[in-house]
């Protein structure tokens, strides 16, 4: 597939906004002694409340061991904790700890980051259409205040970014 120049800069301009983001992202799950794709299982319950175990396990399409495991995970770091659902006991309910809470509402690396100050310099309309476009990128609702960045690949920017330079330039 051969890219535009347009398209090239537009994926190489959103790769490097992501390794931006991705040390912070590091720095935050290390200090829980979590991996990323971890950290990611927090905020999606973060974004679901507490829920069964099952819920969770299939909003994160894991099958009931791995589930199991990641709960295990999160429980020893403190993030999450396991209760009995009161109406139904053979339900197991997991919800975020008051630390796993804290650890998704404070965000000052990310709000004193370069890329922050970047986003929050733009004016208010540009603001909205890269959150649209964002939006419409990962193809999620609207979150409030919600910063998500999963784990999704191995690729160091600048290997990312040779991936985007036309076949001719390699």
């Amino acid at each position: 597939m051969t890219l535009s120049a347009n398209e090239r800069r537009t994926l190489r301009a959103f790769v490097r906004a992501v390794a931006l983001v991705e040390p912070l992202q590091r720095e935050l799950a290390a200090s829980h002694g979590i991996s990323l794709g971890d950290l990611y299982a927090v905020r999606t319950l973060a974004r679901l409340g507490e829920v069964p175990v099952s819920r969770y396990g299939a909003e994160l399409g894991l099958a009931r061991s791995t589930i199991t495991n990641l709960v295990d995970r999160l429980e020893r770091a403190g993030l999450v904790v396991r209760v009995a659902s009161p109406s139904d006991r053979r339900v197991t309910l997991v919800g975020l700890t008051e630390s796993g809470r804290e650890t998704m509402e404070a965000r000052p690396r990310f709000s004193e980051s370069d890329v922050a100050r970047g986003i929050l310099a733009l004016d208010a309309t540009d603001q909205a259409t890269l959150a649209e476009l964002l939006e419409r990128i990962v193809a999620t609702e609207p979150e409030q205040d919600n910063i998500t960045t999963p784990d999704t690949s191995d690729k160091s920017e600048l290997a990312a970014m040779a991936a985007l330079e036309p076949e001719a330039a390699r």
